[in-house]
């Protein structure tokens, strides 16, 4: 069986956040607790569920995303959050290709 997972560090340790992962998203967070964590159903049994292996993988996501900015500028210009969603989407795409391109 497997499960989903979602990556972030400790900015995004937050009792609202993870209820939305685990409920609306039906995933594992995988989010270092903050040092003064100390209540919050999610937060607190967030220790026995953290896999240290799976949160090590998202250096190799930040590596890809630094990859992108660096080569397709990682500025957004769109003025709407529809529209800036849509560019980061179609950088990720371009990502893609130019990546499949260097690989063949």
């Amino acid at each position: 069986m497997n499960h989903i997972y979602i990556v972030a560090d400790k900015a995004y340790d937050t009792e609202p956040i993870r209820k939305c992962i685990n409920e609306e998203l039906k995933a594992f967070d995988q989010i270092p607790l903050k040092n003064r964590a100390k209540k919050g159903q999610y937060r607190l049994k967030s220790p026995t569920i953290f896999r240290n292996k799976i949160y090590t993988k998202r250096n190799n996501i930040e590596s890809i995303f630094s990859t992108i900015k660096r080569k397709f500028n990682g500025t957004n210009h769109s003025r709407s959050t529809q529209l800036s969603n849509k560019e980061t989407k179609l950088k990720n795409t371009i990502y893609n290709i130019y990546r499949t391109t260097q690989i063949n």
